[in-house]
């Protein structure tokens, strides 16, 4: 029987997000991952936290004491040192090298907790992905990023003013937890991007390959796909995506910019003729 893909997984109801995320690892960058052994050591760390919070039973501060075992004993940390390291959004990566990027760090806490039977989910704040953890006496959030340190409301706030530069009040619906695809696509956005400023055209186009099972309308994948082509000499590819993106977005900030690289695939390719 074959091996299940990634478009397996998001098939499932509901969605297995960290065995989805090994999934789109394998088929990206790593071709002998074994998924399952991954998946086997996330609950082994799920049996481990067990054993250590069997006698603390209030939400708070089970939640709070794996946050502290997970980001402070054991060091999965945040990588401040070389944030775009792809490495950081693959979560084989993340496990063997105990760093990653907030989201990453999330569904690592997220999954776990969820073992334990601690209802944490993830929240996409912009500009940074927290956990939040639901509790007799509200929300309580958790910076995975920063040791798992608890934040205030007024914390989060600052945090999206700090990496944002947004200066009006925190939106409700920003501390909302987020579904499983919103999780995926921000993972798979998150290299999407790297590979794109990277000028990895091969591993851009397998990055966007698995963002177009979870997003097939995102107008900015045709983009990136005329780019990725036009640069990997697939001119005829290119226009066809070029041409796609202005019809759905003709009015966008960089249209100009578009039918400029349209343009220059249109005369390259009628030189060729």
């Amino acid at each position: 029987m074959d091996e299940p893909t990634f478009k397996d997984e998001v098939e499932q109801e509901p969605i297995n997000v960290p065995r989805a995320a090994l999934r789109f690892a394998k088929a990206v960058a790593y071709p002998n991952l074994d998924v399952q052994l991954y998946m086997d050591l996330l609950e082994g760390l799920a049996e481990w936290s067990r054993s250590r919070l069997s006698k603390v039973h209030d939400v708070r501060k089970r939640a709070l004491n794996l946050a502290d075992f997970l980001f402070k004993q054991l060091e999965i940390q945040g990588n401040t040192r070389d944030y775009n390291d792809p490495r950081n959004s693959y979560l084989n990566e993340v496990l063997n090298r105990r760093l990653g990027i907030p989201i990453s760090l999330a569904v690592i806490y997220v999954t776990v907790a969820q073992h334990l039977d601690l209802p944490a989910y993830g929240i996409g704040l912009p500009g940074h992905f927290l956990i939040s953890i639901q509790t007799p006496d509200g929300d309580l959030y958790i910076d995975p990023f920063h040791s798992g340190e608890p934040l205030s409301i007024e914390d989060c706030m600052r945090l999206v003013e700090r990496t944002t530069g947004h200066q009006g009040p925190l939106q409700e619906e920003w501390l909302q937890p987020v579904s499983e695809v919103a999780i995926l696509t921000r993972m798979l956005n998150n290299l999407r991007q790297i590979y794109m400023r990277a000028q990895a055209w091969d591993m851009a186009l397998r990055v966007i390959e698995h963002l177009r099972i979870l997003q097939p309308d995102m107008p900015e994948l045709l983009r990136d796909l005329g780019i990725i082509h036009h640069n990997s000499g697939s001119l005829r590819l290119a226009l066809e995506f070029y041409e796609q993106y202005l019809r759905l977005r003709p009015n966008a900030a960089d249209a100009d910019q578009v039918k400029h690289h349209l343009e220059n695939a249109a005369a390259r390719l009628a030189r060729l003729n």
